[in-house]
């Protein structure tokens, strides 16, 4: 268990310094703190012992419910390719409200491809996640009565990649029919490219904490705190998000570890 401890502790220190190294910004640019919350449903189900179908839906709120900010649905399809090495790729819909100190002037809608390569492996106690994400996505603006339409910068096509990486310790024993109570890290970031000026500044990063707990054979709840540092170049403002998340996730009986 020390010894579990002294690796998370580590990996902890080594993550929270990258939003830091990536919030450098010129005097001219502000950070604004707020307060979020997010609920998120993810399901993996097998359709053979190879594929599944995997659902992520997120309900994201500013506070702790209290007003919009987002609606994420990502449909997908995974693949196996060897142990440790899955594929997947899918669908998003993405639908924005203005929030915060720095809204945007309208609604924003959002649809988007994506693809990615997942990579898992063992480090001594710790499991470890490579996570390498591609997206294609089109925004636009939407009127009140939720049609789509022009934004003051126009409709426009973007670029997205995005590297996660998470590690996770067992708190408690495994027991025959009972799954252990995990503890992970995490820092993902989010990086426009081949636009004017994505290649001078990170657009986002996500660093988290949380604890994953066991319900039953197949279903898990994750709470954890999100720190979102977002870049808001129009407005140029820093956000920062401490967000509250809590996550249900089902796995289907084939592909329990």
């Amino acid at each position: 268990m020390n010894r579990v401890k002294r690796h998370l502790v580590v990996v902890l220190c080594a993550l929270v310094t990258l939003p830091f190294a990536a919030r450098a910004q010129p005097n001219a640019w502000q950070t604004k703190h707020q307060m979020a919350s997010w609920y998120a449903v993810t399901v993996d189900h097998a359709m053979t012992n190879k594929m599944s179908l995997w659902f992520d839906g997120q309900w994201r709120r500013m506070g702790v419910g209290s007003k919009p900010q987002q609606l994420l649905l990502r449909p997908g399809l995974q693949f196996e390719l060897a142990a440790g090495v899955h594929v997947a790729a899918g669908y998003a819909y993405i639908a924005s409200a203005p929030y915060g100190e720095a809204p945007t002037l309208t609604p924003l809608r959002e649809h988007r491809m994506w693809h990615q390569l997942l990579l898992s492996h063992r480090a001594g106690p710790l499991s470890v996640r490579h996570r390498y994400r591609w997206e294609q996505r089109w925004i636009s603006a939407s009127t009140v009565d939720g049609a789509a339409g022009a934004s003051p910068s126009g409709p426009f096509y973007q670029q997205r990649a995005r590297y996660l990486t998470s590690v996770q310790g067992r708190l408690s024993r495994p027991r025959v029919g009972v799954s252990p109570l995990l503890v992970f890290v995490s820092d993902e970031i989010l990086l426009p490219v081949g636009h004017s000026d994505a290649h001078a500044r990170f657009a986002q990063n996500r660093a988290a904490i949380g604890l994953d707990v066991p319900v039953n054979e197949r279903v898990r709840l994750e709470l954890s705190y999100l720190n979102l540092w977002n870049a808001l170049p129009s407005a140029r403002i820093n956000e920062v998000n401490h967000t509250l998340s809590l996550s249900f996730r089902w796995t289907s009986a084939k592909r329990l570890n």
